[in-house]
């Protein structure tokens, strides 16, 4: 008896189905909203230098009553070259000249000017505070905001290595009371600490702790789902994702103090922690250690609880599955061997670079969206809409259409209103170009998840999507990162990112075959055996020896 016939046996109503499902989900939809927090907890006010006798009250009573304060700003702030008051420079002492009309931005720039010794005065009409208005990360400093979202996506990275390898070492179950724990630690931290450097050392282990959440919940969801409901519930997991974006920017019309934020956000993951100890061990971990008796119990609870009476299954039917499993698995395949066949080296790669663009693309441009307009609260709510549409409507077209049709036009059309975007001022029509942007990049993200088990061969397709994943991360850390370079060039990274979409538009466009309605390959000789371009080739029943040959 086959893994999946064993959950069959065990679901009818799917009781159990359904209440693990709200018991993981909703979580998620929470850890969700941590990926883009900093959207507003790393808000970058409207800024300039303070000016000791001019932002001390008693000291402008003193001032004559004819010169209004932006007057007076003037005598100490230089305007930079679109005539607004610059935000990193002060004159070295006051300039009554500058009041004058004739004065040029040429005439000012002779004047001796210095940094903002005395700190900064924060606009707060937006949101109130944020960790660049208390630790002052403007200026000489402004680079440290981008690098905080990278440590947390840093610590994404380096969950997915030692969290994938402690959930299949100790089991699915067993490492959720750690990791939801550390989430709990991890999340609410900031929200006390005094320290920039303490921050990120805890966002950074928050990153770490979210993907162990995730990795192990998630896989204990799917490993409890039959094959036919698997897509429906890829789609309700990536739904919950967008939810958390758009969860964001509703809190933030409340809440506009950064720590009061992060609270809100993740006081509710002491709640998650308390409801989770009822969920059973994934049936099929159990099976594959050899743990008979354990997986023979969860079986019958789960029964119970999907109001199955008479389930026939004993030790034995247990054992035979998980020796049929042994003999399915007879090849045993090396991260070297992924790059030692051509095809599928040539498929590894590609999907690899579409998963860095796609990342690079969502992460850069979302985590940058208060450039676009003033309201970043609409904004954040925008893109959460957009990316929830988008992942519901990808599972239509690409049915429709074709999944490489459907990745390479969404990388094209994302890359070219991105380049478009870069040459357009702050308006309805810039921001409607940067969300048809981000959308592009969520359906290929969709896409990419049916694609990618349809392009790997089940032998390496663990190990072929794990690769694709780091080289995914990769490119989410360097997102942030490459925003930096837009305090220098302000349109250069948005050039950088459309050029890296259409690129891998044409990578993909070149490199790999379309999947729709070809049978999922399922050794390394099935893709060998394609036409110069990949493509998988019809199997006959007869075929069914090649699934053990070395091969």
């Amino acid at each position: 008896m086959a893994f999946e016939d064993l959950i069959s046996e065990v679901e009818n109503r799917g009781r159990f189905q359904i209440l693990q499902m709200f018991s993981l989900v909703i979580p998620l939809i929470f850890m969700s909203s941590h990926f883009l927090l900093e959207n507003f907890t790393a808000f970058v006010p409207n800024h300039r230098c303070r000016i000791p006798f001019l932002d001390n009250t008693s000291t402008l009573l003193n001032v004559s009553e004819n010169l209004n304060f932006s007057s007076l700003l003037k005598l100490s702030i230089p305007l930079d070259s679109n005539g607004k008051l610059e935000r990193c420079l002060r004159f070295s002492w006051p300039q009554w000249l500058p009041l004058s009309p004739n004065v040029t931005g040429q005439s000012q720039s002779l004047l001796e000017t210095e940094p903002c010794v005395d700190g900064w005065v924060y606009d707060q009409s937006v949101i109130t505070s944020s960790i660049v208005t208390e630790w002052d990360l403007v200026c000489d400093s402004q680079s440290l905001r981008s690098l905080s979202p990278s440590i947390f996506l840093s610590g994404i990275l380096v969950g997915y290595l030692i969290w994938g390898y402690l959930t299949d070492r100790f089991g699915r179950k067993q490492m959720m009371p750690p990791s939801f724990i550390m989430v709990v630690v991890s999340s609410i931290g900031p929200a006390f600490t005094q320290t920039f450097p303490v921050y990120c050392c805890l966002r950074f282990l928050l990153g770490f702790s979210i993907s162990g959440a995730m990795f192990s919940s998630g896989t204990l969801v799917i490993e409890w789902t039959t094959i036919q409901h698997r897509p429906l519930m890829a789609v309700i997991i990536g739904l919950c994702s967008s939810a958390g974006h758009l969860l964001n920017g509703v809190l933030a019309y409340g809440i506009q103090e950064w720590r009061k934020f992060q609270l809100i956000v993740s006081a509710p993951f002491l709640t998650f922690f308390l409801t989770i100890w009822w969920l059973p061990e994934s049936a099929r971990w159990l099976i594959v250690h050899k743990k008979y008796d354990d997986a023979l119990r969860v079986l019958r609870k789960v029964a119970k609880l999907n109001g199955v009476k008479d389930l026939n299954l004993t030790i034995e039917t247990l054992r035979s599955t998980a020796e049929e499993k042994l003999i399915a698995s007879k090849a045993h395949y090396n991260m070297l061997d992924l790059f030692r066949f051509p095809v599928l080296k040539t498929r590894i790669l590609c999907l690899s670079f579409e998963g860095f663009t796609t990342a690079m693309l969502f992460y850069g441009l979302s985590l940058d969206i208060q450039n676009l307009g003033s309201n970043i609260q609409m904004l954040q709510i925008l893109m959460g809409a957009s990316t929830l549409v988008s992942r519901f409507v990808s599972v239509f077209i690409m049915n429709c259409f074709g999944r490489q049709t459907i990745v390479v036009a969404c990388l094209l059309l994302g890359g070219l209103s991105i380049l478009a975007s870069a040459f357009l001022p702050q308006g309805i029509l810039r921001i409607v170009l940067i969300i048809l942007g981000i959308s592009c990049g969520m359906v290929c993200r969709s896409c990419k998840i049916v694609y990618s088990n349809e392009l790997l061969p089940t032998v390496v397709r663990s190990m072929s999507y794990g690769f694709i994943l780091i080289i995914d991360r990769i490119g989410a850390i360097l997102a942030p990162l490459v925003n930096i370079l837009k305090h220098y060039i302000p349109v250069l990274p948005q050039i950088i990112f459309g050029i890296i979409a259409v690129t891998a538009s044409l990578v993909i466009f070149f490199f790999l075959p379309e999947t729709q309605n070809q049978p999922m390959p399922d050794t390394i000789q099935d893709i060998q055996h394609g036409s110069s371009k990949g493509e998988t080739r019809p199997r006959d029943k007869d075929d069914a020896t090649v699934k053990i040959s070395q091969f």
